[in-house]
């Protein structure tokens, strides 16, 4: 059986790093995370790394110290798939006046990759699309942040 690999948001990074699981609380949690990273099973695409670079300073260290095997660069297959995301969801980058403009690429690398999203937005309609609705409509599995530790089966005690 092949293990499940992640497409993580910005979002997810900010739940489980500033908002729910700090790493000066939850250091076993960051640790089992690495190894994910190491094992090339989480992911976030170049776009996901530029939103973090304006964000928390910690989290933005955290992310560039791991990119080489972090971060998916947005290439010429990256970028097609991206495409046919916003061909069948235009929307998508609209709906909260462009402000999340690295959505389709975290649904282009679960796309490519077959991996989960791994997301905090929940809902999403077709006239205000989220990253939950675009990928149940795509087929792509979505989890928020603890959805993923529960996934691995991560107990920290």
């Amino acid at each position: 059986m092949t293990e499940r690999c992640y497409s993580v948001d910005t979002s997810a990074l900010m739940d489980g790093w500033i908002r729910y699981y700090p790493s000066a609380n939850f250091p076993r949690l960051w640790s089992s995370v690495d190894a994910l990273i190491e094992a090339g099973r989480f992911l976030i695409s170049e776009e996901v790394l530029e939103e973090l670079k304006v964000h928390d300073d910690s989290l933005k260290a955290w992310a560039v110290e791991r990119q080489l095997r972090l971060v998916v660069p947005t290439d010429s297959t990256v970028a097609g798939e991206v495409q046919r995301v916003l061909a069948e969801h235009s929307r998508l980058v609209m709906a909260m006046g462009g402000r999340n403009r690295a959505d389709p690429f975290v649904i282009a690398v679960a796309r490519l990759q077959g991996a989960t999203v791994v997301t905090g937005e929940v809902g999403g309609t077709q006239s205000r699309p989220k990253i939950p609705s675009v990928c149940n409509a795509l087929g792509i599995p979505v989890l928020p942040f603890l959805g993923l530790i529960q996934a691995e089966s991560w107990v920290f005690g």
